[in-house]
C-alpha cells in the first residue's frame, strides 16, 4: 500500500517541500523521497535510525550528505508523534 505526501525540510536556511511516498509491507515500511530528481529510499536500521539507499549508483554522491541527514531527522520526528 502506498501513501503520497509532501515532506517539509529546512536545509541551508531554505524551506524545501519534497515529494515522497510511504510504502508499507507486512510488518515494515519505507519512505521514498524525491531529492533533486533522484529517488532515495529511507528505511530503519536495527537501531531504529533511518538510512538512505539510492536506486541509482551515483545518486547519494550527487546529493549533499547534510540534506540526507535533515530528511532523516524530519522522518524520525514524524515517527515520534
Amino acid at each position: 500500500m502506498e501513501h503520497y505526501f509532501e515532506l517539509p525540510v529546512t536545509y541551508k536556511n531554505e524551506n524545501l517541500l519534497l515529494n515522497g511516498r510511504l510504502v508499507t509491507f507486512a510488518y515494515d515500511y519505507k519512505f521514498y523521497v524525491n531529492v533533486k530528481g533522484q529517488e532515495l529510499i529511507f528505511e530503519q536500521d536495527d537501531e531504529l535510525n533511518f538510512r538512505a539507499i539510492a536506486r541509482q549508483p551515483d545518486a547519494r554522491n550527487s546529493i549533499d550528505k547534510e540534506l540526507i541527514e535533515k530528511i532523516s531527522d524530519v522522518l524520525k520526528s514524524l515517527r515520534q508523534r
